[in-house]
């Protein structure tokens, strides 16, 4: 299911291997480089999740449950999306810090950001590529999930099967 992972932690557990993500952008705190264990939720892969690859991770939760997403944005002073992740059935939020109601989620934003944010359901990945910006040349590649680094897309999948798992 993992090729690449389980190439290089041999017949080691997943959770067992560390892999150096070198980032082009730093994340919001200012990292460059994260040592990430797969599917070992700690503080990197926090940084990672919550504050840089949030929709990608966001992306293999949809593509696994079908559930929309959904997007957490600041409405004051101005516009701008601020995260991602999925409405469980129950109408709760499942991201990298687990499954959160939509008022701990704004209340989070609001503590840790001093931002007030409002979350609204996206249905598609289409809407998602829309609003995050990216390059529209990308944008069916960014979709299928088609990447040039098959190796974070496994690492991904492992973290959205490991959220998946807890439920």
């Amino acid at each position: 299911m993992y090729p690449e992972l389980s190439a290089m932690a041999r017949e080691r557990p997943l959770g067992g291997l560390t892999v150096t993500v070198t980032l082009k952008q730093p994340t919001f705190h200012g990292f460059r480089e994260l040592k990430i264990r797969p599917g070992v939720i700690d503080d990197a892969a926090i940084e990672l999740y919550a504050y840089c690859y949030c929709a990608l991770l966001a992306r293999a939760l949809h593509w696994r449950s079908g559930w929309p997403l959904a997007l957490v944005e600041r409405v004051e002073p101005s516009w701008c999306w601020e995260h991602v992740g999925v409405f469980t059935p129950a109408g709760d939020v499942l991201d990298i810090h687990g499954i959160r109601s939509v008022e701990q989620v704004a209340a989070d934003f609001d503590r840790e950001l001093g931002r007030q944010v409002r979350l609204r359901p996206l249905y598609t990945l289409d809407d998602l590529f829309t609003v995050i910006g990216e390059r529209e040349a990308d944008r069916q590649n960014w979709i299928a999930g088609k990447s040039t680094l098959p190796l974070f897309a496994e690492l991904t999948g492992v973290f959205a099967d490991s959220l998946m798992g807890d439920l």
